[in-house]
């Protein structure tokens, strides 16, 4: 098996892109992902401060909000760059206040919000505002994604479940046979430890951010479960990168 793909989603909600290579960190996330999340409404998260990790439900998330799939995020140290159709988009330094406030106002507009004032953009850099508290990394296999697109007769698109590695697979759910193996990926070493139960956000066609059908329901029809892909803990630091070589490690 190899690399076929690394994913990077600065903001939760939001698209992301694909990258070519990174570096894993011992207990972390992927570097940069889902460093962001928007509030807009919640009272426990305009009253959080940066840095903490809050429940999905206080941020706008897809099952709510698909419109955000329209929008794509690139992220490059503090700089991040916001792509959508119909939009002059926005580029800025989200370290920078009067930056900070251009990029909630753009989203806000964005997204048609009736007060505007009311999102916020939170920042966590110890961990990520990932659906669990702890930082895992995400991995699913490409056989997964065909299996699904057949199932429900869609495109093969993995942004729609927003892993971070896609692995090439030659049979569908493989990864799901990993739960308590170790993998060396690259460089690093990752632990596997869960499979990712999906939601209603994989509904969301990332391409046109239209709600589609019920696929968790197809999914339990074709497949018997709704998951896709598994959540793993880096356990040894390292880079990685498209093409690089996955392996079971055995004891």
């Amino acid at each position: 098996m190899q690399i076929e793909s690394l994913w990077q989603y600065p903001i939760k909600g939001v698209g992301g892109n694909a990258i070519r290579r990174t570096t894993l960190s011992v207990g972390q996330s992927l570097l940069g992902d889902r460093r962001y999340a928007l509030s807009a409404g919640s009272l426990k998260a305009a009253q959080a401060d940066d840095g903490v990790w809050l429940q999905k439900a206080h941020f706008l998330q897809l099952m709510q909000t698909e419109s955000l799939a329209a929008l794509s995020c690139q992220l490059d140290g503090d700089m991040v760059t916001i792509h959508g159709a119909d939009t002059d988009g926005f580029e800025g330094n989200l370290a920078i206040p009067d930056d900070r406030a251009r990029c909630q106002h753009f989203i806000a507009n964005f997204l048609r919000l009736s007060d505007p004032s009311m999102l916020r953009i939170h920042q966590i850099d110890k961990g990520a505002f990932t659906d669990q508290p702890e930082p895992l990394i995400s991995i699913g296999g490409s056989a997964s994604l065909a299996a699904f697109a057949t199932a429900t007769h869609t495109k093969i698109d993995a942004r729609r479940f927003r892993l971070n590695v896609i692995v090439a697979t030659t049979a569908a759910f493989t990864e799901n046979q990993w739960r308590g193996a170790k993998l060396q990926m690259g460089a690093a070493v990752i632990e596997i430890i869960d499979d990712v139960e999906r939601c209603a956000a994989i509904n969301v066609d990332p391409a046109s951010a239209i709600r589609q059908p019920d696929h968790l329901a197809t999914m339990r029809h074709a497949f018997g479960h709704s998951y896709l892909g598994v959540f793993g803990r880096v356990i040894t630091p390292g880079t990685v990168q498209c093409g690089d070589k996955v392996s079971r490690i055995t004891d």
